[in-house]
């Protein structure tokens, strides 16, 4: 049309309702085409090509400083990475978003699962506890132990617990409904357990209770019972316990019943629970029970999922080492 009468070719009277129907480009679209067209002798559309990234990178005294947010601050946002970089070194213009990201690809940073630690954890004398926890020989710490030598003793608590799906899709005439049970309940288990870090014999040793929590009483039946489970399997050995410093941990009923029968036991620094092996243990079996949620619908089903999911853990020297202990 342009070809053949120009620009008042595009804007006749009868284009007018067509353009109101929007079955008829605007004179300005039409300009721009025909203005590609003129310039390029086509009209292909244009394609994008993806992102374009800054050629500065960040180097020097800023790239440092990002270092040290991301160590300080782990948990932190871009934007809030990028507000610090440029509140430090305020002439030069802030960097992108991409410009971090690349920064921190540089210095191997990565994105993982994040966790919290207690402030108290860090307070002098504790942070001097782990220290020597990990630094000094027995019985200040562990260094030099074997980890086919050490078990790591704790307890959790697993709940039943479920939120009501309230909402589901379905064809509009029909209703929203399936089978299953009307409501999960919320009974708890109490899991008391024992890794050991043997590599050649793996074992575990553990005890459920669905009422009430690990009381002084269960306790000591429990180390009662480990200490016999050991006598019967590892005769002549001496294991060093390990566990963290709960009140029930420390009686002295329990401190003597250990030493009496051969073994060590040593206690980690108060709030660093990333130290003790069996919290990760912990952490794969309630992964894996999360994994099987929908097949457990009571107690019972629950205290079964628990027992089936530790006679499949046959090997507990990985936890061990990813804490820090040396073969």
């Amino acid at each position: 049309m342009f070809n053949a009468g120009g620009k008042p070719a595009l804007e006749a009277a009868y284009l007018l309702p067509l353009r109101h129907q929007n079955k008829f480009p605007h004179i300005n679209t039409c300009m721009r085409w025909v203005s590609q067209y003129q310039l390029r002798n086509n009209c292909l559309p244009k394609r994008p090509s993806g992102n374009h990234h800054a050629m500065r990178e960040i180097t020097g005294i800023d790239l440092l400083n990002l270092a040290i947010y991301r160590a300080i601050r782990p948990k932190a946002y871009i934007d809030e990475v990028r507000a610090f970089v440029h509140n430090m070194n305020p002439g030069v213009m802030p960097y992108s978003q991409s410009q971090i990201c690349r920064a921190e690809n540089r210095l191997e940073i990565v994105r993982k699962v994040a966790s919290t630690t207690s402030d108290c954890a860090h307070l002098p004398i504790n942070e001097l506890k782990r220290k020597n926890y990990w630094e000094k020989e027995y019985p200040e710490g562990v260094h030099g132990e074997s980890i086919r030598d050490m078990i790591d003793i704790d307890e959790c608590n697993l709940k039943l617990e479920s939120s009501n799906r309230n909402r589901g899709k379905v064809v509009r005439e029909l209703r929203c409904d399936a089978a299953g049970k009307f409501k999960k309940g919320s009974a708890s288990v109490s899991l008391l357990m024992a890794i050991g870090g043997e590599d050649q014999t793996p074992f575990s040793f553990h005890k459920t209770f669905t009422e009430g929590g690990t009381d002084l009483w269960r306790y000591y039946c429990f180390i009662e019972d480990l200490i016999k489970f050991l006598d019967e399997h590892f005769p002549g050995r001496s294991f060093c316990f390990t566990k963290d410093n709960l009140n029930i941990h420390k009686n002295p009923m329990i401190i003597n019943m250990i030493y009496a029968a051969g073994h060590r036991l040593i206690f980690r620094a108060p709030y660093w629970s990333c130290d003790g092996a069996i919290e990760y243990v912990f952490n794969t079996i309630h992964t894996k029970l999360q994994m099987q949620f929908n097949a457990i619908d009571d107690c019972d089903e629950l205290l079964h999922a628990i027992d089936s999911i530790i006679g499949t853990l046959d090997s507990f020297v990985g936890y061990f080492e990813h804490v820090g202990f040396q073969m």
